[in-house]
């Protein structure tokens, strides 16, 4: 009976020891792993795949999105190689834009027995400019080969609060440990749709939260004209009560890109939170969701879609000869079309929304899926075609530079006017 006692109490040190998840923790039965036991032809695995996303308070800028990711992958093989590299695009608008911070990572390697850690260098991170909306911060984590083990954490910053990104807990490679938590204030009020087979049951608790106001307050002093003016900071304390839904699942099964199915992103099991609206004290509700019909408006009524469609100008005398003596419809929607393919080249960018518009697309030769769109549209219109622009989410969008994973998300208001990677 004490030999069998001492036998479990070993068995169960060494599981504990594999399964410990704090950063930095990667034990050597992690790194002698060399295949997934249930899924022998996985070329990669998530050992453990972290995510926190929760609202800050932050005095003169208000709530912050944050998220907070923690993930450690098993290389098995060359083909796992991929997933040594990251890429995080940041939305930008104006003064306002994403931010990636407090980034770590290591990569671990098995040599004579022992782990040996190489931490990420500054020449392993890189930072590009992808459009007017977005930048990309990437890095590649060092002395990867077969058996490594990689490791990396950071936090997402974002100032837009409308858009939270897709919870996804299916992969195209297995994942053994996944947690994941969606912390909100009582002030936002979210919509939770879920999708994929896999039973995605949140345990849901409350728990009670402070934030720090903090004012400026102008005061005046003394009477008449000779007084004078004082200004000071007053700090207040608020209660308020967050939600937190935490999910956890073992054992992911990987769901693998198919010939024949269109949007594999469609049946990857996930949860999707839509802010509906904000009610902050003693304010009136500020709606976010809305319906199609809304949806169709914002887009029509933007800057960078309805007003740079009924632009002319810019092309009205070549569009004169071209359909000059053409009595046929479709003889002139051939010659157009033909003109613009001729014209115009695509950048290699797709959005619904024009970057630096159609005038310059149509002067440089060169321009992203709307600009070539809207200027097709609008030259069909000018000849008397009745022709309309249709939002259409194609296959080969879902592996465009704004996605890490291939996913892209139509934004609603205040929130990011293109599609950014999935950070799950």
């Amino acid at each position: 009976m004490k030999k069998l006692l001492l036998i479990l109490l070993i068995i169960t040190v060494q599981i504990t020891t594999a399964q410990n998840y704090s950063f930095g923790k990667v034990s050597k039965e992690e790194l002698q792993e060399t295949y997934n036991p249930l899924d022998s032809s996985a070329a990669a695995t998530y050992l453990y795949k972290y995510r926190k996303t929760n609202f800050d308070y932050v005095t003169g800028l208000g709530f912050q999105q944050v998220t907070e990711v923690h993930e450690r992958i098993k290389i098995y093989n060359k083909d796992g190689f991929d997933y040594a590299t990251k890429k995080i695009a940041l939305y930008k608008d104006g003064s306002n834009r994403e931010k990636v911070n407090s980034l770590k990572a290591v990569t671990y390697n098995l040599e004579n027995g022992k782990i040996v850690e190489e931490k990420l260098r500054k020449d392993g991170e890189f930072e590009v400019e992808l459009s007017k909306y977005y930048d990309q911060q990437s890095f590649t984590m060092p002395k990867v080969k077969e058996g490594s083990v990689i490791e990396y954490r950071y936090k997402f910053v974002s100032p837009f609060l409308a858009n939270v990104d897709e919870f996804v807990f299916q992969h195209d490679i297995p994942i053994k440990k996944l947690e994941a938590i969606m912390d909100s204030p009582e002030y936002f009020n979210f919509r939770v749709n879920t999708k994929g087979f896999l039973r995605v049951v949140p345990k849901v608790e409350q728990k009670n939260r402070k934030a720090n106001l903090s004012q400026r307050v102008v005061q005046k002093s003394g009477n008449g004209t000779g007084g004078g003016v004082t200004t000071k900071r007053e700090t207040s304390t608020v209660d308020y009560v967050s939600t937190l839904a935490t999910y956890e699942l073992t054992d992911i099964p990987a769901l693998k890109e198919e010939p024949y199915v269109n949007g594999m992103q469609n049946y990857r099991s996930g949860v999707k939170y839509e802010l509906s609206y904000t009610k902050f004290p003693n304010t009136p509700i500020d709606t976010y969701a809305t319906d199609w019909s809304a949806v169709v408006k914002s887009i029509f009524e933007n800057s960078s879609f309805g007003a740079e469609l009924n632009k002319t100008g810019y092309f009205e005398d070549e569009i004169d000869a071209i359909v000059s003596g053409i009595q046929d419809d479709e003889q002139k929607i051939i010659s157009i079309f033909e003109f613009v393919k001729s014209k115009v080249k695509w950048n290699g960018f797709y959005n619904k929304y024009t970057a630096d518009g159609v005038k310059k697309a149509y002067k440089e030769n060169k321009g992203n899926v709307a600009e070539i769109n809207l200027m097709l549209t609008s030259m069909l219109r000018y000849a008397g075609l009745k022709a309309d622009p249709v939002l259409v989410s194609t296959r080969k969008k879902w592996h465009t530079p704004f996605s890490d994973q291939g996913r892209i998300q139509l934004c609603h208001k205040r929130g990011r006017t293109a599609c950014r990677n999935d950070i799950a």
